[in-house]
């Protein structure tokens, strides 16, 4: 199935939306996470305090409200760290995510540039066979027009040419004919006066 170049920059804008959404998510991940990382920090430096207080219990009691308070505090890290292992992981599939949409938006854009790249270059090579096919259908044109006055003129000049044949044909013949009445004439003049003569000398 062959694929548009109209698809292709359909698809490109789909995952450059996609692109977009999934970044600003990754900030929004990136922020929450630093966010996190703090508390941890504090969440931290509350347990060392509860090591200290622990240690304090073998010499004498705590001071039971703080000992509530870093207790507390101890739950809150807990499930802080398991929303850090979430986020951790929600982080590592954008990542995934966006690698695959990153990998597919440029096998498209590259794609989309060589058929780009091809269709120009077909353009290219179709209006240059379109040039030349014009030009040579106006030389074709050019010497048929030439080859018609050629032959127009070989026509003209034939016809030309037999009609001054028959032309000539017919005067010869006509003089021929005039030759030969004058001849006879010529000869029928002669056969009259030879008697003449004849008489004449007897």
């Amino acid at each position: 199935m062959s694929v548009t170049v109209q698809q292709i920059l359909s698809d490109a804008k789909r995952l450059a939306s996609k692109l977009k959404e999934h970044d600003t998510a990754a900030d929004a991940l990136l922020s929450q996470a630093q966010f996190v990382y703090k508390k941890i920090d504090a969440m931290k430096q509350y347990t060392d305090d509860l090591s200290e207080l622990n240690d304090m219990e073998e010499g004498g009691l705590p001071h039971e409200e703080l000992v509530n308070s870093i207790r507390t505090e101890s739950r809150q890290l807990q499930e802080i760290v398991r929303e850090n292992r979430i986020l951790r992981a929600m982080v590592a599939e954008h990542q995934t995510a966006l690698e695959m949409i990153m990998s597919k938006y440029r096998s498209q854009v590259s794609h989309l540039v060589a058929q780009t790249s091809a269709g120009q270059l077909v353009n290219n090579l179709t209006a240059k066979t379109i040039e030349e096919k014009n030009a040579l259908i106006i030389q074709q044109e050019e010497r048929i027009k030439e080859m018609m006055a050629v032959m127009s003129l070989a026509s003209r000049l034939e016809a030309e040419e037999a009609s001054k044949k028959e032309e000539t044909i017919g005067r010869l013949q006509t003089e021929n004919q005039t030759l030969r009445k004058l001849l006879k004439i010529s000869s029928d003049l002669s056969a009259e006066k030879e008697p003449d003569t004849i008489l004449a000398s007897t």
